[in-house]
């Protein structure tokens, strides 16, 4: 069946990466983009917040860089501390050049 439908055999990639967010510097990674009123007030309400961090092979900041994330996240809740977060994994060269990989979860 699987040679019918031009299906080929499954293929498992091991990625191992490691994922910045900079918040408190000069060129912050991750930006607010939209505030609710309460968010000074509230403890579940909260920012939008876009994503651009560095995705290097290492530990250290100035290790290798292999990719990017691209994304956001946000309060998902009005009366209790959760986010939802959606982001895609990007890497531009190497051996997976050209590969997305895209993550959506969420935190309480």
């Amino acid at each position: 069946m699987e040679r019918r439908l031009g299906l080929q055999k499954e293929k498992v990639s091991h990625l191992h990466f490691y994922f910045h967010d900079v918040v408190t510097a000069k060129n912050p990674t991750s930006i607010t983009v939209a505030q609710a009123n309460t968010t000074l007030t509230s403890p579940s309400a909260s920012d939008l917040v876009n994503v651009d961090d560095a995705l290097p092979k290492g530990p250290k900041p100035t290790s290798k860089l292999i990719g990017r994330a691209h994304g956001f996240f946000a309060s998902a809740s009005q009366s209790e501390f959760s986010f939802v977060m959606a982001i895609n994994f990007v890497f531009p060269e190497g051996k997976f050049n050209g590969s997305t990989l895209t993550m959506m979860g969420g935190t309480r």
